[in-house]
């Protein structure tokens, strides 16, 4: 595999999922689909309804 530069948007080499404590997690507008990892809980959660913001569901994933 050939040595990637660490700035090439097209070829990322890390995933950053932002993070957000329950309080703010719940304030977001988001899209279904959204992950976001909880601060508060210490897992990943995953919007399953989008709505209005502190209206959108989230789903906290359990095990991989």
């Amino acid at each position: 595999m050939p040595n990637l530069p660490t700035e090439d948007i097209l070829n990322p080499v890390n995933l950053v999922i932002p993070n957000y404590t329950t309080a703010i997690k719940e304030t977001l507008i988001v899209e279904v689909g959204t992950l976001v990892y909880d601060t508060d809980l210490g897992k990943l959660s995953v919007c399953v309804t989008a709505r209005t913001a502190g209206a959108a569901a989230w789903e906290d994933v359990t095990s991989a």
